[in-house]
């Protein structure tokens, strides 16, 4: 392998590895901004008018949260997916194993994710 390779090979992986930062920022700031929309204020009980919510309030808002964040994990999975599969094309071992390894990562956080923070 020449000095031409390496730096080629470590300046891609470098690019995936800051892409896959930016996709996990970009998800943080989209599911951030889901839940902080200004329907319940407290983050899951109280409306921000005071009062609280109803059933069918509650529920929509739980609805809304979840098909926003299980959204953003789909898109960042398939990304990463497209991803895997190039490298696997190219032979890029290294890339395929860092692009599984951040794959688990959003798997966890989508088995992990609640739509509100319990309290206590």
């Amino acid at each position: 392998m020449t000095t031409d390779d390496l730096t080629r090979r470590t300046v891609t992986g470098a690019a995936v590895l800051m892409g896959d930062v930016a996709l996990f920022v970009a998800m943080r700031f989209v599911i951030g901004r889901a839940r902080g929309r200004g329907v319940l204020c407290d983050g899951d009980s109280i409306l921000c008018s005071g009062a609280d919510p109803s059933p069918a309030q509650w529920q929509a808002e739980m609805t809304f949260r979840s098909t926003v964040a299980y959204s953003s994990f789909t898109v960042m999975a398939l990304i990463m997916i497209v991803t895997v599969v190039a490298a696997r094309r190219h032979r890029r071992r290294d890339l395929v194993v860092m692009q599984l390894m951040a794959l688990a990562g959003v798997a966890a956080l989508a088995i992990l994710w609640q739509p509100y923070v319990p309290l206590g």
